[in-house]
């Protein structure tokens, strides 16, 4: 059965395959650079159209990409915004109220571990689309104003999300190989985004139709318009997968997951998922209602709080295409961890007087996930490799993260106050740290199939 082997990054035969892959020029010998380019000369307009086709197959790949991650965040901000009104509305406990924002990240955990077997079998592009599918259901279920349909809506499009959480990455990698950094900061980029503008407008939506259930439903809008998208893009991402299977098929294969329990790499990278996840979802389910309890409206709170994911958009592009660049990306991941953790400390200090500090401090701390994204791609090698490690590291990671938010409001509500739980997650975030020197250090290489 076949293993894993970590590959440091230097190694130039796997580069070469997947600029193959991809299609990008690989240096040869000069007869072969001479051939091709005489065949080049002589079809001019052939290859002109060829690659004026590439290219508006490729723009609307990455528009199908960028349109699916911008709706993976809105139910989940959404939630968080309109907690303290769900919880009127519809008279939740303070354990269910406690479990809605834990819900996502358990139906990401068991969800996601589905990903890559499921994209052996049916393909990415199908999987992608039912998880927009399960997304797009969920949603609307969730308009309906009762406890059951909000919890049960919301595993639904949980389950969906957990499909595109880990397939996203892939996706990446196999159609986008040589750009991974780029593709990952535009699609972090506009997650993030998604976020944000969930967070801004969640509250006075709610005011409008006159019900937050029913503004919970109106976020499936944009989930259809994603699906419609990615369906256009089916001839143009199956034109790609034919030709890099042409060219180089030994890079399609796949990955099993039990392969991965002997790399020390993927459970390194299935806990540094984890400990991120764990702080970004405390800060998306609770972070307005922390700013309440320092005497802000609910309708300030979501603001500062949209404005936080705002913030983090330009982090969110950066961060990515910075560490696909870097060798070696300790320095990057410390620093991020660092600013988060010091955002929790300083939300437990002094949670009003300083918001505008602490908020820019999350922003900046949260696109650690961009780059832990970024990193699947980095270390997974292949597109089936980058698979099967994005869904065992999210698939993990999510179920040690699901406990976080879930215990950050049990804690809560047994204090008294929100210091104990937010000094919790801050030592989550250096423990974040400490895990990223290991991952992001150059000496791990890629994961790779040693026959």
């Amino acid at each position: 059965m076949p293993v894993l082997e970590e590959i440091p990054e230097c190694d130039s035969g796997s580069r070469a395959a997947v600029a193959v892959a991809s299609g990008a020029r690989v240096g040869s010998t000069a007869g072969a650079g001479r051939g091709a380019d005489r065949e080049h000369r002589e079809r001019p307009a052939h290859g002109s159209a060829e690659r004026s086709d590439t290219a508006r197959g490729g723009a609307l790949i990455l528009a199908g990409v960028v349109l699916v991650a911008a709706n993976l965040r809105l139910g989940v901000s959404a939630t968080g915004a309109l907690l303290q009104l769900l919880t009127s509305s519809l008279h939740l406990g303070t354990a269910l109220s406690s479990f809605l924002p834990t819900a996502w990240v358990l139906a990401f955990a068991v969800g996601g571990v589905a990903g890559s077997p499921l994209a052996r079998r049916y393909g990415i592009d199908r999987v992608v689309g039912a998880s927009l599918v399960a997304l797009i259901l969920g949603t609307l279920l969730r308009g309906v104003p009762t406890a059951f349909a909000l919890v049960t809506g919301s595993v639904i499009a949980g389950l969906g999300i957990a499909l595109a959480n880990v397939l996203l990455p892939a996706v990446a990698r196999e159609y986008f190989p040589t750009r991974i950094g780029l593709v990952t900061g535009l699609y972090g980029t506009t997650l993030t985004a998604g976020a944000a503008a969930s967070a801004l407008a969640s509250v006075p939506i709610a005011g409008a139709v006159g019900s937050p259930s029913r503004a919970l439903a109106v976020w499936a809008a944009p989930a259809l318009v994603a699906l419609l998208v990615w369906i256009a893009a089916r001839r143009a991402r199956s034109a790609r997968a034919e030709s890099a299977a042409r060219i180089a098929p030994a890079l399609n294969t796949h990955v099993r997951l039990r392969a991965l329990l002997r790399s020390r790499l993927a459970w390194a990278m299935a806990a540094l998922f984890g400990l991120q996840a764990a702080g970004a979802y405390v800060v998306m389910g609770y972070l307005p209602s922390i700013f309440e309890s320092a005497g802000m409206t609910a309708a300030h709170a979501a603001a500062m709080t949209s404005v936080s994911f705002f913030l983090g958009i330009p982090a969110s592009f950066v961060v990515p295409v910075l560490g696909a660049r870097m060798r070696d990306q300790r320095l990057l991941i410390g620093s991020l961890s660092a600013f988060f953790a010091a955002a929790f400390v300083g939300l437990a200090i002094a949670p009003g007087t300083l918001a505008w500090l602490w908020i820019i401090l999350a922003a900046i701390g949260m696109s650690s996930f961009q780059l832990v994204l970024a990193l699947f791609g980095l270390r997974g090698g292949t597109a089936a490799g980058t698979a099967a490690l994005s869904t065992f590291a999210q698939s993990l990671g999510y179920l040690v993260a699901a406990a976080a938010p879930f215990a950050f409001g049990i804690a809560h509500e047994s204090a008294g106050s929100w210091t104990i739980p937010l000094y919790a997650t801050a030592a989550l975030a250096v423990c974040q740290g400490l895990v990223g020197l290991y991952v992001a250090s150059e000496r791990r290489g890629t994961l790779r199939l040693k026959g």
